[in-house]
């Protein structure tokens, strides 16, 4: 395995760092506005670049690699790129729908991306389970998609109690929030499994990604930050710059067998 190049991640991740600094003075000089038309112009920007650039990566190698890590990247960039036809939508959407109507058009256009996102990790598991067996049965899949659907059942009679959304939205949002949350715990758990070796470090970039784009929608429902909000923009950039981040940090891990 080749050692760790750190240095295109680390320009991914310092442009990151300006672009929070940045939108935190315009927050704090009052210029909300001017950061809305920023970030609303990033967002799909910062998500189909990174997205094309791990799909230049990723899809070169794939014929060559036997590798389900490098299948997992595909995904995520080729999600990425799905998440930023939706941010495309947004801003498009935004100069003429209502807040609500947004909310549900990019909540419905997100979904591709997220399930890709899904897909990759849920398959590295599935693979890393495979090699390891730290689980001898399906069982423990069927269970998964058991409290996958109670959760997202539960979800939805909680959020219809807000007032922040419609239902609709929230029928929409509820199975995505429950299938981001999922994502995240199972990241958590690979990061534990690799805590020790170089596998970690993109593996917690992925992690942090989910959590941002979790946190982001959970905002959509329990708080009154729609996608009009700057904030949101922000959060979106910074989610879709950890994963590009991580893209560029695993390319340099050579081959993983799992």
């Amino acid at each position: 395995m080749r050692r760790t190049d750190w240095r295109d991640t680390l320009v991914v991740i310092s442009a990151g760092l300006i672009i929070l600094i940045t939108s935190l003075l315009l927050i704090t000089t009052a210029n909300e506005q001017l950061l809305l038309v920023i970030t609303s112009v990033l967002a799909p920007l910062v998500a189909l670049f990174l997205g094309i650039m791990g799909l230049r990566i990723y899809a070169k190698e794939s014929g060559t690699k036997d590798d389900k890590f490098n299948t997992l990247n595909l995904w995520l960039a080729i999600g990425l790129i799905m998440l930023s036809l939706a941010e495309f939508a947004g801003t498009l959407v935004g100069l003429t729908q209502t807040s609500h109507q947004m909310l549900l058009i990019i909540s419905l256009a997100q979904m591709p991306g997220l399930i890709l996102w899904g897909l990759g990790i849920i398959q590295y598991l599935r693979s890393l389970n495979s090699s390891l067996g730290f689980v001898k049965s399906n069982n423990p899949w069927i269970g998964i998609f058991l409290i996958v659907t109670l959760s997202t059942i539960s979800f939805v009679i909680i959020v219809t109690q807000f007032t922040t959304i419609g239902l609709v939205e929230s029928l929409i949002l509820s199975p995505i929030i429950v299938g981001l949350a999922l994502l995240t715990g199972i990241s958590t758990i690979l990061v534990w499994i690799f805590r020790k070796g170089t596998l970690a470090k993109p593996l917690f970039l992925i992690l942090g990604a989910l959590s941002l784009y979790l946190i982001r929608v959970l905002l959509w429902i329990f708080v009154d930050a729609s996608l009009e909000s700057p904030t949101d923009g922000v959060i979106a950039i910074e989610s879709f710059i950890l994963c590009g981040a991580a893209l560029l940090l695993a390319r340099d891990l050579g081959k993983i067998d799992t």
